[in-house]
């Protein structure tokens, strides 16, 4: 069974309506949808409202649009999908044979640094929430920085790497975010960052969609000592799929084979109860032999090579999540 902490398809539907398409979750050309997740064994999806603060007046406004979206596509195809806020509605969906779908915000800046906003996602569902996307904004610094509207990323020197981590409104967030029941995801957050999460939380934490510095060295993956103390908090990391985070541009490698590498080498270090999937699924194009959730049986058969046995590929792929949810949402 499978457990994906991380997709964009919600924001990616909106792009194809705006459009005139007659697209739906249930159904579409994307890389995911209801009918193509339970042909492949998902019983849970995180669906992240991803909102880019260039492109938009009001991020704020503009989340709640998106929210609107998910819960209207979730509404029209309850017979197959439900919306999940705690880890009983995942049980109930489970045994009905239902996908939970949770919702998560990719982008703390949509709360415009008002804990009120932070309160009213609560209400309406989301259930983690990234503190940046490749913007600095009123929560924290991000690992890459966008400028120019997004066509370009600006690369922190040494210097803003050493003091560019959580905010004073990011610290007050992570407070909040743990007392309420939400989980406070890493993903996209410089290092600086994420040692001040690991600093001052008080239980486990998320980094939705990262892979491993080591293998591959990007800004957006994680390095080793990062792994090791985000292993020791009980957190949990989702493999990436997206080829640019895995491997150098135009490798001949499968995406598959280079992603059990990233993770055995996170396994490594912060041990089997804190890998798990985080496909980035229509965040990027489809360039790799796991473009669309059809792909994941390449993945596991990839594990199984690497030598990862049937009880750990089950944690990977999907006990691990629950494990994190159930140590951090309230019932």
């Amino acid at each position: 069974m499978i457990a994906d902490m991380h997709c964009d398809t919600i924001s990616e539907l909106r792009c194809r309506k705006r459009k005139g398409s007659n697209e739906s979750l249930r159904s579409n050309s994307l890389a995911l949808d209801l009918e193509r997740m339970k042909q492949n064994s998902y019983f849970l999806q995180n669906f992240a409202v991803y909102v880019e603060l260039a492109q938009v007046q009001n991020p704020y406004e503009d989340a709640k649009e998106l929210v609107r979206l998910f819960d209207c596509e979730i509404e029209k195809n309850k017979d197959i999908a439900g919306k999940a806020v705690s880890v009983r509605d995942i049980e109930e969906n489970r045994s009905e044979g239902k996908i939970s779908a949770v919702l998560t915000l990719e982008e703390g800046g949509v709360c415009m640094g008002e804990l009120d906003k932070l309160y009213e996602f609560y209400r309406m569902g989301a259930r983690m929430m990234t503190f940046c996307w490749n913007y600095e904004n009123e929560l924290a610094y991000p690992a890459v920085r966008s400028c120019s509207f997004g066509k370009n990323l600006y690369r922190h020197s040494e210097k803003e790497k050493e003091t560019h981590g959580l905010k004073q409104r990011g610290l007050e967030f992570l407070e909040e975010m743990e007392r309420i029941g939400m989980i406070p995801d890493v993903s996209h957050l410089s290092d600086e960052g994420i040692r001040d999460v690991l600093a001052c939380a008080k239980k486990p934490f998320a980094a939705s969609h990262s892979n491993a510095r080591a293998v591959y060295s990007h800004e957006r993956n994680l390095p080793d000592e990062l792994l090791k103390e985000m292993g020791e908090h009980g957190c949990v990391i989702g493999l990436n799929y997206f080829p640019v985070f895995l491997m150098e541009p135009g490798s001949n490698e499968r995406s598959s084979e280079v992603l059990a590498r990233h993770a055995v080498h996170m396994v490594r270090c912060a041990g089997i109860e804190s890998v798990g999937l985080g496909s980035d699924f229509d965040g990027f194009p489809g360039t790799s032999d796991i473009n669309d959730a059809g792909g994941v049986e390449n993945l596991i058969w990839a594990l199984h090579r690497v030598g990862f046995s049937e009880q750990e590929i089950d944690r990977i792929t999907e006990k691990n999540v629950l494990r994190l949810y159930r140590e951090t949402w309230k019932e």
